[in-house]
């Protein structure tokens, strides 16, 4: 569901002209011409930082390496992409990872590519990538990096299949040159082969002291993400750059990443059952929690526990090991019990699909974009207009970032909201400037706030701050309200465009807020000079009806809004704010006190104040005079109890 135009920012780095494939092909097929791709050309340039750099790499195409090059060879799998001589596992085991969702791939790669009869061969080829918010299309030749006649980067294990190749090659020209894609984000990668929404779980941090509860909760977000099309990959981290690619004694390398190829919990043969302890406490017997992971060397797989070999396969009945692809080959791909995975890695990528449209088989959810910037405005730092206030830390000006009001209805409700900045070319075209540090807060405001909030309340929860390209908030069990959402930077002052995308299961109705405080309009000369803020705490009812709900009603002049509905008891708790912003320095207000039961609602009290605007917080306790006693009853009769508020009055309209 768009929310802003997105042509706003284009995702595509301004170093690549849009060249359209259909034109170019067909001007290849008319000069019966090999495409050459004077944008990526076969030179130094496109391989290095440096064009001046010496190598002895010669440029190949596949015709030149085999004698029946293929697109694909019976269609994609994770042995498909072997990394080469090029430190990017990041990208080859995205890849891997990529192979497990078809109309994703396809998407990737478009069809009508493949080398076959009919279809005259021009060395050209497209490929698509997800950008800021667009899917952009990159157009390459299909010469490739050989050295003694053999590729030097990815490629797949079948000789004369190219698709993995000459996906690295689109993705080398997307980030300017092959030497730029060594050492890159996991996240980042998922996210571009994706569109979706990428998390770098920490595993240490998740599992945090309680291991065993959490280990068992992590292994189903995990399961559920891959059961439901995710992207997926995990790494060890490498603490020191000497570490980079050393072998453990378990056959795993430090600062590497492999792609997760499945999930999932294998049953044991009973009548094969050894004294093997499993991982989680009541069905230790009857099944065990694996993860299997594809190396994208192709080699050094995990020799541990439920390895290749390891004879504890022999409680896996016969059938259920081919379906699992249990093979002695050492191909890079490997089964690890759940409880030795969370031992050895340090963090597993999941890029999210959401189900947004008529898919079947899935959570469907609605999805909520807006391109923002952080930006000064030219204006000092805290004036009006300033858009780039910095994270929490710095309060003086942490409420002059974008903010966004959503509400939600639900009892319980969950919401995964995405941040992703725009990358900045640096002005030598092939590097980049270093992202600025981002994060999300979010918090719970009045129920009937429609201006710019000036003044953190109520925090709901807030992202990790990071200097990435995305961030990712992820909210669960949120109560029923109104909510301000501010993507941010770390520091005040910092400057860049970002897309915030939200993902709700119910609509949230998510807006940008623009203006601070009312304004004087057609019909009225006064502009608000006063902000108040009500809340309504409780309630105490010397004789409460016995069933039903209760209700607060606030009036002020010609506003009512009203709190959600409470079980009706001695004392009725609501702890429900409102803010009112009016030109008068006395203002008059009305609690109603309404019961339902049924469908029928029926005002049972009410009481009334006037407020003055003193600058200050204070807490006031009301006497609720009863509906519908006449005036001449006793007072036991007339008083219903009390209703007990909170009430802040400033005559500033953005204090609050």
């Amino acid at each position: 569901m768009p929310s802003s135009p997105r042509t706003r920012h284009s995702g595509r780095p301004s170093f690549i002209p849009y060249q359209d494939y259909h034109t170019l092909r067909q001007q290849c097929v008319h000069a019966k011409n090999k495409f050459v791709d004077v944008a990526f050309p076969p030179e130094n340039s496109s391989l290095f930082l440096d064009p001046d750099r010496s190598s002895e790499i010669v440029w190949k195409r596949p015709g030149e390496l085999v004698s029946d090059p293929k697109l694909f060879v019976e269609g994609a799998s994770p042995n498909d992409v072997t990394q080469g001589i090029l430190g990017n596992c990041w990208f080859v085991s995205a890849c891997s990872a990529l192979t497990h969702n078809t109309s994703l791939l396809e998407k990737v790669i478009p069809d009508g590519q493949e080398w076959e009869p009919g279809n005259p061969y021009c060395g050209i080829f497209r490929f698509r990538f997800w950008r800021f918010g667009e899917w952009i299309e990159i157009v390459i030749d299909d010469l490739l990096p050989t050295k003694d006649g053999k590729l030097l980067f990815a490629r797949s294990k079948t000789p004369n299949e190219f698709w993995s190749a000459l996906l690295e090659k689109a993705f080398a020209k997307l980030y300017g040159c092959y030497e730029n894609l060594v050492g890159g984000q996991l996240s980042d990668a998922l996210q571009d082969v994706s569109g979706g929404v990428a998390e770098t779980i920490s595993v240490k941090k998740f599992l945090g002291d309680d291991t065993r509860d959490k280990d068992e909760r992590l292994f189903g977000a995990i399961r559920t993400a891959f059961d439901n099309q995710a992207l997926i990959v995990a790494a060890i981290a490498a603490k020191h750059k000497t570490d980079i690619e050393k072998s453990l004694r378990c056959g795993l390398v430090k600062g590497h990443a492999y792609a997760v190829t499945m999930v999932r919990y294998i049953e044991l043969d009973h009548t094969k059952r050894s004294t093997l302890g499993t991982l989680f406490g009541k069905n230790d017997d009857d099944k065990i929690a694996m993860i299997r992971l594809q190396n994208p060397w192709g080699e050094k797989e995990w020799n541990g526990p439920w390895s290749d070999n390891d004879t504890r396969w022999e409680q896996v009945d016969d059938a259920l090991k081919k379906e699992l692809g249990i093979t002695v080959d050492e191909d890079g791909e490997f089964w690890m019990p759940w409880e030795e995975f969370v031992k050895y890695f340090t963090d597993v990528s999941v890029c999210q699909l959401f189900n947004t449209g008529c898919s079947m088989g899935t959570e469907k959810f609605i999805e909520y974009y807006f391109f923002g910037e952080w930006t000064s405005n030219g204006v000092k730092c805290g004036a009006p207009q300033d858009r780039a206030g910095g994270c929490i830390n710095f309060k003086a000006t942490f409420c002059f970032n974008p903010q966004y009001r959503f509400d939600l209805h639900e009892d319980s409700n969950e919401l995964m909201i995405a941040l992703t900045q725009k990358e900045v070319q640096a002005e030598a075209a092939k590097q980049r400037e270093p992202y600025v540090t981002i994060g999300l807060h979010v918090m719970k405001v009045e129920t009937n706030r429609k201006y710019r909030i000036h003044q953190d309340i109520n925090p709901t929860g807030t992202s990790d701050y990071a200097a990435v390209r995305s961030v990712y908030l992820h909210l669960r069990n949120v109560p029923p309200g109104r909510y301000i959402l501010m993507p941010t930077t770390y520091a005040p002052r910092e400057q860049a465009d970002f897309l915030l995308r939200i993902y709700s299961q119910h609509e949230c109705n998510p807006k940008l807020l623009l203006q601070d405080a009312p304004v004087a309009g057609l019909f009225s000369c006064k502009k608000a000079t006063n902000v108040t803020r009500i809340t309504i705490l409780d309630a105490t009812l010397h004789h409460p009806p016995p069933e039903g709900e209760l209700l607060v009603c606030v009036v002020a002049e010609k506003e009512r809004v009203n709190t959600r509905r409470q079980p009706t008891e001695g004392t009725v708790t609501w702890n429900a704010p409102f803010v009112f912003h009016k030109n008068k320095t006395r203002q008059k207000f009305q609690f109603e006190i309404w019961h339902t039961k049924g469908k029928k609602t029926i005002p049972i009290g009410r009481c009334k104040m006037t407020a003055v605007v003193d600058n200050d917080t204070r807490t006031q306790v009301l006497d609720v005079q009863a509906e519908g006693v006449p005036k001449q009853a006793n007072l036991a009769k007339t008083r219903l109890g009390t209703l007990r508020i909170e009430i802040s009055s400033y005559d500033d309209p953005m204090y609050l």
